[in-house]
């Protein structure tokens, strides 16, 4: 009897400091706050209010200097609309956005959300890409023409010595007979630097071929100087070059790529997803043939993230979001 009464003590006074504990924290919560002033952000502190709030609390620096850049790139309109959001109550929405023990397992949670609803639609995207892949290379128009960079040829003006024109010889190679019509894009880039895609540039063959024959394009006048001291070995060295035929006509018909039905979308994955961007095109891919409510990891944590923000305070969570338009 005495040893259970005894337990009973202990539990009791488990519980009181737990309660203690509770209140001093709540208390500490409150009064961490006070020292920010019910001010609407519209208006500007005064220099005691600002010294105060920031020796209690060095970050309050930065915040400010954030809301008044926020704050200065509003209209008076704009300005009106938030005249009720005060520092404080922005600087608590602050702080809870710094919460570190708050978001952590949230976003983890969230992550976990995403791989079991989406994270399976890459793995479609990438079917997708290969049966067209496979699909494109049974049904290339290559097939039917090799098209090869032979000679780069050039013209100077003699008085300034820079360069004129600047005329690439493609080596043209029926592979199935005579090609009677002819239309292909070219496209370079250098090897070391950050461009991302390749500028197109088109060439028609009018006249039939039935034999290995180079013909001549004229260079664009703002890519000459691309060309320039370039001989065909120099310039495949520093730049990759991308050759894509686009219509033929054989036998009196009419044969495009288009006829073959590739989606657009599997069409721009091929052309521009590469390095960087292969994500953004994966994308549209899924969203366009796969699953239209399709959203990447990003996507879909920004997502639930703002939900949480805009139900914990949404004049807050309004404001920071106009604010950034």
């Amino acid at each position: 009897m005495f040893e259970h009464q005894k337990f009973n003590f202990k539990r009791k006074k488990i519980i009181y400091m737990k309660r203690l504990l509770f209140i001093f924290i709540f208390c500490i919560s409150i009064v961490s706050c006070n020292y920010i002033p019910d001010k609407s952000v519209a208006e500007k502190l005064s220099t005691e209010e600002l010294s105060k709030a920031i020796k209690k609390d060095t970050i309050f620096t930065s915040f400010y200097e954030d809301v008044r850049n926020r704050i200065d790139e509003l209209d008076d309109i704009k300005k009106a609309k938030y005249y009720e959001l005060t520092y404080n109550r922005l600087f608590k929405y602050y702080k809870f956005m710094q919460d570190t023990t708050y978001w952590t397992p949230l976003y983890k949670n969230w992550e976990k959300e995403w791989e079991n609803n989406f994270s399976v639609y890459l793995s479609k995207a990438d079917s997708t890409v290969n049966y067209w892949r496979i699909f494109s290379e049974e049904n290339t128009l290559d097939k039917y023409v090799k098209i090869e960079l032979a000679t780069i040829h050039k013209e100077y003006y003699s008085y300034i010595g820079d360069i004129k024109e600047v005329h690439l010889g493609f080596k043209l190679t029926p592979l199935q007979g005579k090609i009677e019509q002819l239309r292909f894009t070219y496209g370079y880039k250098a090897k070391i630097n950050e461009d991302r895609y390749f500028k197109k540039h088109n060439c028609i063959l009018t006249s039939p071929i039935s034999s290995p024959t180079i013909k001549y394009w004229e260079v664009d006048y703002s890519d000459r100087n691309n060309f320039d001291g370039k001989t065909v070995e120099t310039f495949l060295r520093d730049y990759n070059l991308e050759i894509d035929i686009t219509h033929i006509r054989k036998d009196g018909v009419n044969i495009n790529v288009d006829d073959f039905g590739i989606p657009v979308e599997v069409s721009n994955y091929f052309t521009f997803g590469k390095e960087s961007m292969e994500n953004f095109y994966k994308k549209q891919i899924i969203k366009e043939l796969i699953y239209k409510d399709y959203m990447d990891k990003w996507e879909y944590l920004i997502k639930k993230s703002d939900e949480v923000k805009e139900k914990q305070d949404k004049l807050c969570f309004d404001f920071l979001e106009e604010s950034y338009k």
